[in-house]
């Protein structure tokens, strides 16, 4: 199983949103030509979470990236990241992890305020995703604002 949203949050910002007791700096989070990754822990989940995406960067030129030299903030309103995508995994044995809690859909449509979804089998980067189990919406009751 396996979770698909959009968000134009930074990863950063996307993790404190779902881990707000989060420490600063302690974010296990990188990036290279074409994706960036992170790695979340929740206190209720025994293993970890992939969290991935096209950042989006890699679909700008450089001509573009050199004009906006000295506008960072409107250079990054250029960046189009792609699809977020979950999936569970064990950091001990490195291992993908095939169930989700099922509550976790709902925590992310929740935190993020957007929907989330859900896809049986396993996320493979070169297959398109299909049709989802489910949508799931976030409740406006459950939303915690930042």
């Amino acid at each position: 199983m396996y979770l698909r949203f959009d968000t134009c949050l930074e990863f950063p910002d996307l993790a404190r949103r779902l881990c707000p007791e989060m420490v600063e700096g302690s974010l296990d989070w990188d990036t290279e030509n074409v994706y960036e990754w992170m790695y979340i822990n929740l206190p209720h989940i025994t293993h970890s979470l992939n969290v991935s995406r096209e950042h989006g960067w890699a679909d700008i030129q450089d001509e573009i990236i050199d004009q906006y030299e000295n506008d960072q903030e409107g250079l990054k309103q250029l960046v189009q990241p792609g699809s977020v995508y979950v999936i569970g995994w064990d950091r001990t044995t490195d291992r993908y992890v095939d169930n989700l809690p099922d509550s976790l859909p709902s925590l992310f449509a929740d935190q993020l305020g957007i929907d989330v979804s859900v896809f049986s089998g396993r996320f493979n980067v070169d297959e398109a995703d299909g049709e989802p189990i489910r949508v799931v919406r976030p409740n406006p009751d459950r939303q915690i604002t930042m």
